[in-house]
């Protein structure tokens, strides 16, 4: 598909493969979520769940788990930690500095705050629709449509098509979508690929975000042993390179 073709084609007019649905379960049985998909749990504060996606984009799983919890014991409430200098923030967890909404940075009460009742929640959210949620997340200071993704899918337990780094790496090598597409583009074809289950689709996310980082790995990836490697056009050229290096990450 050439440039100016990519750029026509938009998520809703690019029907899948044959061999779509097919490929799909073969990544979740190897991956081994095709058997009684776990339905995401709602989170009871989608900001705690918010905030944790904050850190993780920004750092490695266990430095963002060290943040988390040295932000909790700091702040049991998450008002105070509204009114909280940001030094005082960058101390405590070493990130979210300028970004976190203090007091005086607008639209603070619209990131965090149910007014009037002064609590800092998004507990609120789980009274919209999912369009109307999706609109007031990706509202937020910070807040792109993956995190709001995210949020949707495994905090507030609503069928959100999630895409991460190892996911558009599969989604570009098997050539489903444009290379040119960004995430918001993936996300949205997905949206329209993928049953509509919230359980089927947080478990194809976990099994995408799986297959990435154990087999199609950025670099030298483990194409013989990869059960999408018979649909996958990446496959052959990365063979006939020769075996995978080691990855450390």
């Amino acid at each position: 598909m050439n440039r100016a073709r990519e750029n026509r084609v938009s998520p809703a007019t690019l029907p899948p493969p044959e061999w779509w649905p097919e490929a799909a379960q073969a990544l979740l049985l190897a991956q081994g979520y095709a058997e009684l998909p776990e339905e995401p749990t709602p989170n009871p504060e989608p900001l705690d769940g918010l905030i944790r996606l904050i850190l993780a984009q920004q750092n490695t799983w266990a430095v963002a788990q060290r943040q988390w919890e040295a932000l909790r014991a700091a702040y049991p409430r998450w008002e105070l930690a509204l009114v909280a200098e940001p030094e005082t923030l960058k101390r405590c967890c070493g990130l979210l500095g300028a970004d976190w909404p203090g007091p005086n940075r607008a639209p603070s009460g619209a990131y965090c705050t149910n007014w009037p009742s002064g609590e800092a929640s998004l507990r609120w959210l789980q009274r919209l629709d999912d369009a109307q949620a999706r609109a007031e997340l990706e509202a937020l200071p910070g807040v792109g449509r993956r995190s709001a993704s995210l949020l949707l899918l495994f905090h507030l337990a609503r069928p959100a098509a999630a895409v991460d780094g190892n996911i558009e790496r599969v989604l570009w090598r098997l050539e489903v979508v444009p290379p040119t597409w960004p995430a918001a583009k993936q996300e949205q074809w997905l949206e329209g690929v993928l049953p509509l289950d919230t359980a089927y689709r947080a478990a194809f996310h976990r099994a995408g975000v799986r297959h990435g980082r154990e087999v199609c790995t950025r670099r030298s990836p483990d194409c013989p042993s990869c059960v999408l490697n018979r649909w996958c056009p990446s496959a052959e050229l990365f063979m006939a390179a020769g075996p995978p290096a080691v990855e450390t990450d």
